[in-house]
């Protein structure tokens, strides 16, 4: 009888194994700008617990807010090197492995609204992107693109920006992208790379004196409380993706891939839906409490400035005839 027992176990014990019951929980590690509070918070909730449930505890999520595992070009190394599994972030942050593709999307006012840019990032032009970001070790999670950002790009600054002329001299923090960066200074800007979590001590010391940012991020970075003029300026929509290390990808059974595939464009959808609902409660909190103000902008007066900035980017190959005809015609 307790041959039969202890053979019965090692059956059981064989099975447990075979089937992955008795495996360890495997946690992902994902990285996140924001902080907590935010919308991008929330959705990595939704993302965290579709994953958790879905995979009946195999694979367990565990977020990092606040750039807790490295700055964007930290986080993008660390994701070609196996080392983070997963990043959340706008998706001007991988320019620097893709420019050509992904300097388009941030030219302001050049793509105009959120469907233009899902049809681009959808597009046989942008496929060629996320093969050149696999061959670098980084795959796209979100393949929907649904994360609409923003709901739009506001200027927050220290001193009221009213007109495109208001903009000369202003000290502005931008991100490491050069098109984005030559744009504004066509604008009349003087742009500053600040980190993003050092940009509020950057406005309050003067550092800088204004940054744009989507809508949703700016009461819980608090920026109204040192630069309470928020100028409406959008200029480009965006989306909030993420990506995963393809070194962590390949060792995921396919289920597990195919479930991290719908919980990410899940949170996407949720990420847009929250993002817009908290707009204008953000907005009324943010008057009521720094005295904000909003101001919003003629977009055509900035467009027209930029049109000669928009031909020397194809003169100068840091836009390709190809995409620049491709979002001419998606629009």
């Amino acid at each position: 009888m307790k041959r039969l027992l202890q053979g019965a176990g090692i059956l059981v014990l064989a099975g447990l194994l075979a089937t992955g019951a008795w495996a360890q929980p495997k946690t992902l590690k994902i990285n996140e700008s924001l902080g907590p509070g935010s919308v991008e918070e929330a959705a990595l909730q939704q993302f965290k617990k579709m994953v958790e449930e879905g995979s009946k505890g195999e694979l367990q999520i565990a977020i990092h807010l606040q750039d807790a595992l490295g700055k964007p070009d930290t986080a993008l190394e660390s994701l070609m090197a196996g080392s983070l599994d997963l990043y959340s972030g706008a998706l001007e942050y991988y320019a620097q492995i893709v420019p050509q593709e992904l300097n388009a999307i941030s030219i302001p006012y050049f793509i105009g609204d959120q469907e233009t840019l899902r049809k681009y990032l959808k597009s046989s032009v942008f496929k060629g992107a996320e093969k050149k970001l696999l061959d670098r070790g980084i795959r796209v999670l979100s393949t929907e693109y649904n994360g609409d950002r923003g709901p739009y790009r506001v200027l927050v600054s220290s001193r009221p920006v009213r007109t495109v002329d208001d903009v000369n001299g202003l000290k502005l923090r931008v991100f490491p992208n050069d098109v984005y960066i030559r744009a504004w200074k066509a604008l009349g800007a003087v742009p500053s790379q600040v980190a993003w979590t050092e940009t509020y001590l950057g406005i309050r010391q003067g550092v800088i004196q204004s940054v744009t940012a989507p809508l949703a991020t700016v009461r819980s970075m608090k920026f109204t409380e040192v630069a309470p003029f928020v100028t409406e300026i959008k200029e480009y929509p965006q989306t909030w993706p993420m990506t995963i290390s393809e070194k962590v990808w390949v060792k995921l059974t396919p289920p597990q891939q195919q479930l991290l595939v719908r919980a990410a464009n899940e949170a996407g959808k949720f990420y847009a839906k929250t993002t817009l609902e908290r707009a204008q409660g953000d907005i009324d909190f943010m008057k009521a409490t720094n005295k904000a103000e909003f101001i919003p902008i003629d977009a055509a007066q900035w467009r027209k400035k930029l049109d000669p900035f928009y031909e020397s980017l194809v003169k100068d190959n840091l836009l390709t005839k190809e995409i620049y005809d491709t979002v001419k015609s998606l629009r």
